[in-house]
């Protein structure tokens, strides 16, 4: 995986493990934040870069420091991405 996309991954992961751990929903923690709904499905879905002063809404709505949020985000590189536990992709015709 490309560095970029590494790390837009483990915030993904971390964004919504916290969100979910608080038990709110994506539009509820964009409208907290004064994000739009949009952005943040694209932030957690791993497809958006998110910048200091967005993590920093964030864990202000979920009650918990940045530094814990960045700890989360860490923590989610050292691990990796899953591996795959089957094929990806469409299955192939039988010949």
């Amino acid at each position: 995986m490309e560095r970029n996309t590494l790390l837009n991954w483990a915030i993904a992961e971390a964004v919504r493990e916290a969100r979910e751990a608080k038990g709110l929903t994506q539009s509820q923690l964009a409208g907290f934040a004064g994000l739009s709904e949009i952005y943040l499905s694209e932030l957690e879905r791993g497809s958006r870069s998110a910048s200091l002063n967005v993590l920093l809404l964030i864990a202000n709505v979920l009650g918990i420091k940045v530094s814990e949020l960045v700890c989360q985000i860490e923590d989610t590189l050292e691990n990796g991405p899953p591996v795959p536990s089957r094929k990806q992709g469409r299955p192939r015709k039988a010949r």
